[in-house]
């Protein structure tokens, strides 16, 4: 046997054959469920980011804010169109590829523009002759319902030719139904035929009547002929039966109410005929304390316009339709109608200041061009507009954005006195800090129709980013190449003072 050595040997431990009896072997246990559950490949492995966002850590869901409406017009993102390099190179191969097809396409014969729906007037129409003389061919009608709609169509349309107007002179005389006799009273009424005491004695007959309806209709084209006639030199056309008319239209005036439909259209016609009668005069003044806008504004051209008549009441009312009138063209008239009662008549009522800080107001705050346009004209006619000009351009300059934002809307509408503001508003669409006001500094641009050099060269630097100035930016060069050139240079003199 060999020696057992034991010196500076580590000796193992002896081993244990109980302990491999009582603990079972699960390396074959694992090795089975491995081969059971499939492992996940590279790509199905989670991939963690790195910092973690925000949301892993909040423990509530964060409450939906309403997004607030904003001055500016934003489309939907998905309404937008990506921008590409080479996207005006593909319109034009379609443009070309259309017009190589077969000429039988409809696409020929529609306009590509946008076309927005206008009103259509009967004295814009160009009525054809063949239409025309279809209309009078029907006046001699056995039916009597052609006959009467004949009749209404010629009074609507307003054509005061000679062959007209006598084809129905002739119906009235040969005619013996009292509706046709009226309908055709009333159209030469409107065509202006007022001399005639044969039409108007029918038309005030039928004022006496019991209904409303024909009173009120009756009423409605007098007014429209004596306004017509109320703008002609004196004596040139007299009005046959107009003591009778007088006296009827008096006796409206008293026998209803005065908010009244029929009162008040009876005072605006006995207005147009007498000048100085109280009785209109009184109803034309008790309208105006009334919330009819319409009313009011009828009222107010009545006083000023035809009678002559203004006071610090008037001048209130019509700076109350100037602010708060809900119709655009009442608030452009106002305008006007502050024009017509002069400085010297505001100055005698002590309102000047009053109708200045209106004024100034209405240059940035009305939303539609129109009015500010007739508001800078006021402005103008007043002698106020070098007064304004010098409280706008020191708020060029201001540190409020509102105010910055005022002063260049202003500018739109009153012109630019100087070199120098041309070019302060140049440095504005560059470094203004605000965007809104950057915008309003485009469509300044394209409003007043400035054409420069240095305006389109920022356009176009502003038009190739994103957002909503590149857009408006685009907007402002499309409006700025419709301008024609002469006309381009006409405003450019018109707004520049040297």
């Amino acid at each position: 046997m060999f020696p057992r050595i034991t010196a500076g040997i580590r000796m193992s431990q002896p081993l244990l054959w109980s302990s491999i009896i009582d603990k079972p072997n699960r390396t074959e246990d694992k090795k089975a469920l491995d081969r059971q559950i499939p492992k996940n490949s590279f790509h199905q492995t989670p991939h963690i980011t790195y910092p973690r966002p925000p949301s892993f850590w909040r423990k509530s869901t964060p409450a939906h804010h309403i997004i607030q409406p904003r001055i500016i017009e934003q489309p939907d993102p998905a309404s937008l169109k990506r921008q590409c390099i080479y996207r005006k190179k593909l319109e034009k191969e379609k443009s070309k590829t259309l017009k190589k097809k077969s000429d039988f396409l409809l696409l020929k014969f529609v306009k590509v523009a946008k076309l927005k729906q206008k009103e259509i007037y009967p004295w814009n129409e160009k009525l054809k002759p063949e239409r025309l003389k279809a209309v009078i061919k029907n006046l001699t009608s056995s039916v009597e319902s052609e006959q009467l709609y004949a009749a209404q169509a010629l009074g609507h349309l307003g054509v005061a030719e000679e062959h007209i107007v006598s084809a129905l002179y002739n119906t009235l005389q040969e005619c013996e139904s009292l509706p046709l006799k009226y309908e055709i009273a009333r159209s030469l009424a409107l065509l202006g035929c007022l001399e005639e005491t044969s039409v108007m004695k029918i038309l005030i007959r039928h004022l006496k009547d019991v209904s409303l309806n024909r009173r009120e209709d009756v009423l409605s084209a007098l007014k429209v002929s004596l306004h017509a006639w109320s703008i002609l030199p004196k004596y040139e056309h007299c009005i046959g039966a107009q003591s009778s008319l007088t006296r009827n239209l008096q006796r409206l005036v008293k026998l209803q109410e005065p908010t009244d439909n029929v009162s008040f259209n009876a005072a605006i016609c006995l207005g147009y005929l007498d000048r100085s009668s109280s009785d209109a005069q009184m109803i034309m003044f008790r309208c105006l304390t009334q919330k009819d806008w319409k009313k009011k504004m009828e009222a107010l051209v009545m006083l000023v316009h035809h009678m002559n008549i203004v006071d610090a009441v008037i001048i209130h009312t019509v700076l109350e339709q100037l602010r708060c009138s809900p119709v655009y063209k009442h608030r452009a008239d106002s305008a006007k109608l502050l024009t017509t009662i002069g400085l010297e008549t505001i100055q005698q009522a002590h309102l000047e200041d009053r109708v200045f800080n209106v004024l100034l107001e209405k240059l940035y705050e009305e939303p539609l061009l129109v009015v500010r346009q007739s508001v800078a004209l006021a402005v103008e006619e007043l002698k106020m507009k070098k007064r304004v000009w010098d409280i706008v351009e020191k708020k060029l300059r201001d540190e409020n954005e509102e105010a910055r934002k005022q002063a260049v809307i202003s500018l739109g509408v009153l012109g630019l006195r100087h070199k120098n503001v041309f070019f302060t508003l140049l440095e504005m669409l560059d470094l203004d800090t605000s965007e809104e006001v950057r915008i309003q500094v485009s469509k300044t641009f394209s409003t007043l129709g400035m054409n420069n050099i240095h305006v389109r060269k920022s356009l176009k630097n502003k038009a190739q980013t994103d957002g909503t100035l590149a857009r408006e930016c685009a907007k402002a060069l499309k409006i700025l190449d419709k301008v024609p050139a002469i006309q381009k240079d006409l405003m450019l003199q018109s707004f520049w003072l040297h």
